[in-house]
């Protein structure tokens, strides 16, 4: 990772929820959530918070580094129907060599949706993918 990134560095990253970020739309195998409200789902909450962070932090990583989520801690405190617009502000709150670590807080045009932490681990790309494909390997699975 480049050494310019320090605490303090703030991004932000807006979005408008889809039918695809809703609740029902990712149940997958879960029968239940096929009901649920089509509000913007947790799940598609962390994903907009990895990739704001991400964004963040991408223009500071060397050739051949890519950074991975590995904390998630956040709220997820009010509604936000599809159509709405969702802003998410991020700050860099500790930089060590190979990991990142972010506040965020994110807004809809009405409320404070979710606030939280948010950590990236740096790995070499190449490194990470023989991981995968080892393990891969071991339990069985082609890749």
């Amino acid at each position: 990772m480049k050494p310019a990134l320090a605490q303090g560095a703030t991004s932000s990253l807006l979005k408008q929820v889809d039918e695809t970020m809703t609740v029902p739309y990712g149940r997958g195998d879960y029968a239940l959530f096929a009901d649920m409200p089509k509000v913007l789902a947790t799940a598609a909450l962390v994903s907009f918070i990895e990739a704001a962070c991400a964004e963040a932090l991408a223009p500071h990583l060397e050739d051949g580094e890519v950074s991975l989520g590995t904390v998630v801690s956040i709220s997820h405190s009010a509604p936000t129907p599809v159509g709405a617009t969702i802003r998410a502000e991020v700050e860099v709150t500790h930089v060590e060599p190979r990991s990142v670590s972010f506040s965020v807080t994110v807004l809809d045009e009405e409320d404070v949706i979710s606030v939280g932490t948010h950590t990236r681990a740096v790995v070499q790309r190449h490194r990470f993918d023989q991981k995968v494909s080892d393990k891969a390997q071991r339990l069985g699975i082609a890749p």
